[in-house]
């Protein structure tokens, strides 16, 4: 069983710091003080039309809002916490995202450790001026209004924005780990905003990492306007950007429109027509396909309409493994288990080392059992005998038993799958009975118990 971080053992890790450790002091005061004389500064005629008055107003402010962490980053360890920082003022376990840490308050910021005592984000809970970052961006946006054109200026103000556009992102990324996601996703728009402000120069790809992120976390939190908002925006960039390739943003518009149903009468036909979209660019997504199928019900329409694409996508290309898995997620999502079973073999003939082809097609094994069984439990009435029934349970047994060498192919293939060894579990278990089954199923169960922890 897995040992969770205890406030004892932390506590003990938590080591007094070396001698020869440097302490990081903020200086709250000084800061302060230095946002005191720039409010003097632009009310000052003599300063107020300058823009270097407002470049430095910007800087003071930056400082203001990061000087706090800026010792921080990602891969620190806590012992390098404790020589900046000093001791922590408080400790206490919390459970956060459905995780455990460990929540370290130290004067301005609390920090998270994990299970193996690694920070793994942090929060401040002290800001030494309000909103300081959004004082930053007026203030650079101020100093480009007045003297934009001078190309030193613009170079001193994009500079300035990139850093706040850093800073918002980096917040929003810590909020992630925590499952604060309306908060990681507000911090992801604020610096989206921030990109779209003259000076400033962000990549494509950057800014579309960031709207993928910003419209994930709105949609974790089920803002999904929001989320349609962020998403809709990564995809106008991603599908003029031939170097980003992402088929998960029409999957992610997709579900961020079904969450906003019950607001949008139309969301779901507009999702279908995003899907489409992708489906050309990407036509062997499984997702994409999976999704379009489920919206075409949604819709009341036929979904065969995708199958005959895929199947003329297969004929006109026998030998693509990734239109045979397809056409296998179609007929899976039909209930033709069968055709899935002949489609993903195709697949597994075309790449024999593929762990995809041969997990899925020990689950279509699994599901033909299943619906073999469901159909021996609705006629169990009107079985003549006990053999009789017998006789029957035992051919959905032995389709249960033809998903077991797939599935072990499909470990032996990826061994630190946790979810294909939990089928095998589970699917031995259930034909125990049968020769040489109860062996593997102690097999798998140890297997599964080790590799989860469980008792």
């Amino acid at each position: 069983m897995k040992k969770l971080l205890t406030l004892a053992a932390a506590t003990l890790f938590l080591a007094a710091p070396s001698l020869l450790a440097q302490q990081v002091s903020v200086n709250e005061k000084g800061l302060l003080k230095k946002i005191e004389r720039s409010d003097a500064d632009i009310v000052n005629p003599k300063k107020e039309g300058k823009a270097s008055t407002w470049i430095s107003r910007g800087q003071t402010f930056y400082e203001a809002a990061t000087e706090t962490t800026k010792d921080l980053y990602d891969g620190i360890d806590i012992n390098t916490v404790v020589m900046m920082l000093g001791q922590p003022t408080a400790q206490e376990p919390v459970t956060m995202n459905g995780q455990p840490y460990l929540k370290c308050s130290f004067p301005y910021v609390d920090i998270f450790l994990d299970v193996n005592n690694t920070p793994v984000s942090w929060i401040v809970t002290k800001e030494i001026y309000p909103d300081a970052l959004a004082k930053a961006t007026e203030a650079y946006e101020k100093a480009y209004e007045l003297d934009g054109n001078n190309e030193r200026t613009a170079e001193k103000v994009g500079e300035g924005l990139k850093k706040i556009y850093d800073a918002y992102s980096k917040t929003g990324a810590l909020y992630f780990p925590l499952g604060m996601f309306a908060e990681a996703g507000q911090m992801f728009a604020e610096a989206y905003t921030v990109s779209q402000l003259p000076a400033i120069t962000v990549s494509e790809d950057d800014l579309y990492s960031l709207l993928h992120d910003a419209g994930l976390a709105f949609m974790f939190a089920k803002d999904y306007t929001q989320s349609i908002k962020y998403l809709t925006a990564a995809e106008t960039i991603s599908s003029s950007n031939e170097s980003i390739n992402d088929p998960e943003i029409y999957y992610l518009i997709y579900h961020a429109y079904r969450g906003n149903a019950t607001n949008d009468p139309n969301a779901i036909k507009t999702a279908k027509a995003y899907l489409e979209k992708g489906m050309q660019k990407y036509p062997s997504d499984s997702k994409i396909i999976e999704s379009l199928s489920e919206a075409y019900i949604f819709l009341g329409e036929d979904p065969a309409t995708i199958l005959n694409i895929v199947q003329d996508a297969v004929n006109k290309d026998p030998n693509n493994a990734d239109m045979w898995s397809a056409l296998g997620v179609l007929y899976v999502s039909s209930e033709e288990y069968d055709k899935a079973i002949e489609a993903f073999t195709k697949m597994s003939e075309l790449m024999p080392d593929s762990y995809i082809a041969n997990n899925n097609l020990g689950i279509v094994y699994i599901k033909k059992a299943e619906q073999i069984l469901d159909d021996v439990n609705a006629r169990a009435a009107s079985f003549a005998s006990q053999e009789e029934y017998d006789t029957e349970m035992l051919k959905a047994f032995n389709v249960y038993a033809e998903a077991v060498p797939f599935l072990e192919k499909a470990h032996e293939l990826d061994p630190n799958n946790v979810g294909t060894v939990e089928l095998l579990k589970n699917v031995t278990f259930r034909i125990r009975e049968l020769d040489g089954m109860m062996a593997k199923y102690e097999q798998y169960n140890a297997l599964f118990k080790q590799m989860t922890g469980a008792m």
